[in-house]
């Protein structure tokens, strides 16, 4: 998402922890999410003839040159900041579960090609949400599997659920990290797909990548039970993860 101004970036992180939270309050979360919404609507607007590379300066050229609206590019850009933040706490879970698993982080660490498929099994095995989610709504009256939803009914769809959908993933609760194919939808499917998802599974193999390599010696510093969780959060993860190496 960078390069925003150095003296908001602080200011973008306490919007996205606001917005993430649920122990303030939807009124807070709300204020904090059209407070970001503004702040890049500014944003994009400045970089309209921007050629920079960064995202809201690619953002700001399409709607320059009217392929988005100023809307449009608001909403990618708030996508993609909270999505980040995300990546954090995700990344915090995939950590805490391979250093709780000594044999498969030994394995991870002299078998280094099967590191993507094992980043992309976390990311099937791992419940990254504290709750189901965004509700759609219901159009039209439709009738699917013998359970009639109305028109105007709130849906919501568990991607929780469906990672560990055992009709497409054979043991499923087991974690495999040569499982092929793996559709999981970690990052959603069809018009809902994540923006973020493929800078998201970039960044985990990244991490995966050069901490196992230049810390060989990494493990946790505290009892598994000792490592504090993060409460009231959307997006689950540890508050901390104490390691030493």
């Amino acid at each position: 998402m960078h390069p925003l101004p150095a003296a908001d970036r602080q200011r973008m992180h306490t919007w996205t922890q606001l917005i993430l939270s649920s122990s303030h309050g939807a009124e807070v979360s709300e204020r904090a999410k059209d407070e970001m919404a503004a702040y890049f609507a500014a944003l994009v607007g400045d970089r309209r003839g921007s050629t920079g590379q960064d995202v809201t300066s690619l953002l700001g050229a399409a709607v320059g040159r009217d392929e988005l609206s100023v809307d449009e590019a608001v909403g990618v850009a708030v996508l993609i900041q909270i999505g980040g933040e995300a990546v954090t706490n995700n990344s915090g879970q995939m950590f805490y579960l391979l250093l709780t698993r000594p044999e498969l982080l030994a394995r991870l660490r002299t078998e280094p090609a099967l590191r993507p498929g094992a980043v992309d099994e976390l990311l099937r095995y791992i419940p990254h949400r504290s709750a189901v989610g965004l509700s759609r709504i219901a159009l039209e009256d439709v009738l699917i599997k013998g359970v009639r939803i109305k028109a105007g009914e709130p849906v919501y769809v568990s991607y929780l659920a469906a990672n560990r959908d055992p009709d497409v993933f054979p043991d499923p609760d087991r974690i495999d990290i040569e499982r092929s194919p793996n559709p999981h939808v970690a990052f959603g499917h069809g018009p809902h797909y994540c923006p973020g998802g493929i800078l998201a599974r970039m960044e985990a193999e990244l991490l995966v990548q050069v901490l196992l390599d230049r810390l060989p010696g990494l493990r946790l510093a505290v009892r598994a039970d000792e490592v504090p969780w993060r409460r009231g959060a959307l997006i689950r993860g540890p508050q901390a993860l104490p390691v030493a190496w």
